[in-house]
């Protein structure tokens, strides 16, 4: 798996250069990497379908700029005396109290944009440069701070058009939130539940049904225009984990298949549900989801 959530933010297996040569097209598709070989399915690092390069110099400076962000961002969570130097350097409080909890995640995070780390700036549906499928993560914050995930709380992430009259998910995340909820049908596929009105987060709030509106809306619109979502999953207790004992790992685009609603059997109230089901593997880096027309300015 390629990963950022190692010691020393490396990378386990990189993309390779071709090699010139008369190789057959088997072998080209065994070791092609940033180079289009027609009509045989390998690894997304081999090709992209319209025979653009997927893996690009720029791709490589983006990834770079990934792991800097990253040891910056940890940095500032492990060390407390250049936490506050940063943040006297900005304009910004020093810390009070305990330094844990999302308040503190969200307030170093953008103090790594503070210092022009942020990468991947511009929200867009797609892949976004320098991630690779299978890309683990330590804090939800860093899921932010590459450009895989911009909201620190909610589940869906969604880009409106310039007019505000339409709504797409650009991603998930799958962090467990919704109890069982989330149900994995095959490594490929799953079904997701809608955001709003969650019996763990209301308190004594009284619960209503979910609306389609937000995310639930921006999904269904992805599944009627045919544009996939981005899907970072939370896994607990496996290798590489951080102190809390979980990590997030891109699990890749994935198209939104069906969306119905259902009575929740807990609350009987109706969510929304979603099943999403994961493109192919030459589908993982095309160009073609981009859109255009939207506002890609990220808010934090």
């Amino acid at each position: 798996m390629n990963t950022f959530d190692g010691g020393s933010i490396m990378v386990s297996s990189r993309p390779k250069r071709v090699k010139e040569g008369p190789l057959s097209k088997s072998k080209q598709a065994r070791h092609a990497v940033g180079k289009v070989v027609r009509h045989v399915k390998v690894h997304p690092r081999g090709i992209c379908s319209n025979q653009q390069t997927a893996f690009t110099p720029e791709w490589y400076e983006c990834r770079s700029a990934i792991k800097e962000a990253l040891r910056c961002y940890r940095r500032l969570l492990s060390d407390k005396d250049y936490r506050e130097r940063i943040s006297k350097d900005h304009g910004m409080g020093l810390e009070r109290g305990k330094p844990s909890g999302i308040g503190q995640h969200m307030r170093l995070a953008n103090l790594v944009r503070c210092l022009g780390k942020w990468v991947n700036t511009a929200k867009q549906i797609g892949c976004v440069g320098g991630i690779e499928v299978g890309d683990g993560f330590h804090w939800r914050g860093e899921l932010c701070i590459v450009g895989l995930h911009s909201e620190f709380q909610k589940g869906i992430d969604c880009i409106t058009s310039l007019n505000g009259s339409k709504i797409w998910a650009t991603s998930i995340v799958d962090s467990g939130r919704y109890d069982s909820s989330t149900r994995k049908v095959s490594s490929d596929e799953f079904t997701y539940c809608g955001e709003g009105e969650n019996p763990s987060f209301c308190g004594f709030k009284k619960l209503k049904d979910q609306k389609l509106v937000g995310g639930n809306r921006a999904l269904r619109n992805n599944m009627i225009d045919r544009k996939p979502v981005r899907v970072i999953r939370r896994f607990d207790n496996i290798g590489n984990t951080n102190e809390s004992g979980y990590k997030f790992v891109y699990e890749g685009l994935y198209q939104v298949k069906h969306c119905w609603k259902e009575i929740r059997m807990d609350t009987g109230k109706y969510v929304y549900k979603f099943n999403l089901v994961k493109l192919e593997d030459h589908l993982q880096y095309e160009p073609q989801w981009k859109v255009d027309n939207v506002r890609t300015r990220r808010y934090h």
